[in-house]
């Protein structure tokens, strides 16, 4: 890897985990990784193998390729647009990526009707609290 390669990987990296308030610490335990070896990744002075830059990628629900992109803004901009998953998030985002574009469409209708539902038994069940409090 190209010496600039790998420190815009690095920048990338910590960009990315301080975007979502995460300490070196906590990354590399999601990571199974001590956390000293992690921070030799975002100094640049070592370089994560594809398997991990792969991990990392899909715990932060991002393209793998936005790890090298040389726009700070493109990284930024695909970090603030994702968070931190977790196996189930994962799960569904793998589903949703392989579906057609209308079975995307239905899917989403779909997501809607029960994000609306569970808004509106929330709802109710914050009205019965108030009024059993009363």
């Amino acid at each position: 890897m190209k010496f600039e390669t790998q420190e815009r990987l690095a920048a990338n990296l910590k960009r990315l985990r301080t975007s979502k308030g995460i300490s070196q610490a906590q990354l590399a335990e999601k990571l199974e990784i001590d956390r000293s070896l992690y921070a030799l990744y975002e100094s640049g002075r070592r370089i994560p193998d594809p398997e991990l830059l792969y991990e990392i990628a899909r715990l932060f629900g991002i393209r793998m390729e936005i790890l090298l992109d040389a726009d700070p803004e493109n990284v930024a901009a695909e970090a603030s647009c994702s968070k931190v998953c977790d196996n189930s998030d994962l799960h569904i985002l793998s589903i949703y990526r392989h579906l057609s574009p209308f079975s995307k469409g239905i899917l989403m209708e779909k997501a809607e009707t029960l994000e609306t539902w569970d808004k509106l038994r929330k709802d109710q069940q914050n009205a019965f609290c108030q009024t059993s409090k009363k």
